[in-house]
């Protein structure tokens, strides 16, 4: 083999695990990147792409908002990427939440799902919101402006959050407590 062909290969093998580390950095985890009871810092989000989303959010223009312009009184947000294994490993627990949050009276007018997408574009996106069938809105951070403000690149994240931003828990990994979740959602949605 060629010394350069032995380069590249090498430079395509670094490329692919500077791609993955960041997932598997947190797989399983319990990490907390958000102290209950802190502020999340303060971004824009992009305008919604689609009316589905802006009536969801009860958003009642299609400019960029903010969280506290989201009508509800929780909003989970999962920071995610389309190209990570445990993302997608992770859509089908956060699809079912989305469900149970819509037919459960108690909860759909209180509590809003959305996924930030790390790094991906809106190709990436329609293709995973497709084949995993996803429901609530997945806004682009193609240009990682988001990310680094909420100071989290480990995928996936998710951070409770009041309508003001005071964060009330935040986990890192899969979810693999569906039930305790939702419990979770109901205790903190009760002290609003």
């Amino acid at each position: 083999m060629s010394m350069k062909k032995r380069f590249l290969t090498s430079l395509q093998l670094l490329a692919c695990l500077l791609f993955v580390l960041p997932c598997y950095s947190v797989y399983g985890s319990e990490d907390r990147p958000f102290l209950a009871g802190s502020q999340l810092p303060r971004f824009t989000l992009p305008a919604p792409d689609a009316q589905e989303s802006l009536s969801y959010l009860g958003l009642t223009t299609t400019a960029p908002y903010t969280i506290s312009q989201i009508d509800a009184k929780l909003v989970l947000i999962e920071i995610l990427s389309a190209l990570c294994p445990h993302c997608q490993a992770n859509a089908p627990v956060l699809n079912r939440l989305y469900q149970v949050i819509q037919n459960d009276a108690a909860l759909v007018g209180d509590v809003k799902i959305i996924g930030i997408c790390v790094g991906n574009d809106k190709t990436q996106i329609d293709a995973f919101k497709k084949s995993f069938k996803v429901s609530f809105p997945l806004i682009s951070d193609e240009n990682l402006a988001i990310a680094p403000a909420l100071k989290v690149m480990e995928t996936p994240t998710m951070v409770l959050v009041t309508h003001s931003g005071k964060v009330l828990w935040s986990h890192s990994g899969e979810i693999k407590d569906l039930d305790g979740l939702l419990k979770d959602l109901r205790e903190n949605l009760k002290k609003q």
